[in-house]
C-alpha cells in the first residue's frame, strides 16, 4: 500500500480486507472507545482523519456520533489518489444523504496537512502511523497535534509475535487479496511496543499522553482531555 503508483482494483481489494479486519479485530472499537466520553459532552465535533485509506473508519465515526446525538462532520486526506476514489465511492454507498454531506475526503500529505492551526476539534489516523520511521512518525504528530485544538488519537498496531502468527494464518485461511496478504504481515512487523509508541510521542514534543491496549493487539495513544 506504500506504493502510491497502484491505484486500481489491487489497491481496493486490499482496502476492502483491511475494512473487515477493522471490523472484527477490534479496529473500530479501540477507536470509539477512546472517544466516546468526548462524543458524549458535545453535540458538535469537527474531525481529521489522517491516512484515511479506504475511508471506513471516516464512516464509521459519523455513524457513532449519530447514535450518541453528536454531529461528525469529518475531512479524510490520503496521499493516494486512487484511496480517494475508492473512499468516496464507499462512503457514497454506505451513508445516508444527509451523513454523507458531513464527509469530505481528499488528497493531501500527513507531513504538510492544508489546514490551519486548530482548524479541527480532533485529529485521528487509523494504521497509519507504522508507515513511518520514528523521526517521520513524530513529524506526523506534530502535525497532527497543529491543527487539533482538543487533541489526537492514533490507532495501530502491537507489534507482538502471537499478532504477527495471528495475521499470517488469517491472511492465508481466508480468500484474502495479494496485496493484504502481503502487507498485514508486514504491517504487524512494523507496529508498536508501548516504549516505541511513548518515544514517538516525545520526539513529537506532545503532552504526555494515554497509551492504552486493545484487543486485538492494538494500541491507541490520545492527547485527549476526556
Amino acid at each position: 500500500m506504500d506504493d502510491l503508483s497502484i491505484t486500481d482494483w489491487r489497491l481496493h481489494d486490499a482496502l476492502r480486507d483491511l475494512r473487515l479486519t477493522n471490523r472484527f479485530l477490534g479496529g473500530y472499537a479501540s477507536t470509539r472507545r477512546v472517544l466516546k466520553p468526548l462524543v458524549m459532552r458535545h453535540r458538535r465535533l469537527r474531525v481529521l482523519d489522517v491516512g484515511t485509506g479506504g475511508g471506513d473508519s471516516l464512516g464509521d465515526l459519523v455513524h457513532f456520533g449519530h447514535r450518541h446525538a453528536c454531529r461528525l462532520e469529518a475531512v479524510g486526506i490520503d496521499l493516494n489518489p486512487g484511496a480517494v476514489d475508492y473512499a468516496r465511492a464507499y462512503l457514497d454507498e454506505t451513508l445516508s444523504p444527509r451523513m454523507r454531506r458531513r464527509v469530505r475526503v481528499e488528497t493531501g500529505d500527513a507531513l504538510d496537512l492544508d489546514a490551519g492551526d486548530g482548524a479541527f476539534d480532533i485529529a485521528v489516523t487509523s494504521l497509519f502511523l507504522h508507515h513511518f520511521d520514528e523521526s517521520g512518525a513524530a513529524d506526523v504528530l506534530r502535525e497532527m497535534s497543529r491543527v487539533a485544538r482538543t487533541g489526537i488519537l492514533v490507532n495501530d498496531l502491537h507489534r507482538h509475535p502471537l499478532a504477527y502468527l495471528g495475521v499470517l494464518a488469517l491472511s492465508r485461511l481466508l480468500p484474502a487479496s495479494d496485496m493484504y496478504r502481503h502487507d498485514a504481515p508486514l504491517s504487524v512487523r512494523r507496529g508498536f511496543r508501548r516504549d516505541e509508541l511513548a518515544a514517538v510521542a516525545r520526539s513529537a514534543n506532545l503532552p504526555t499522553p494515554d497509551i492504552r491496549w486493545h484487543w486485538a493487539f492494538r494500541w491507541t495513544l490520545s492527547t485527549l482531555a476526556c
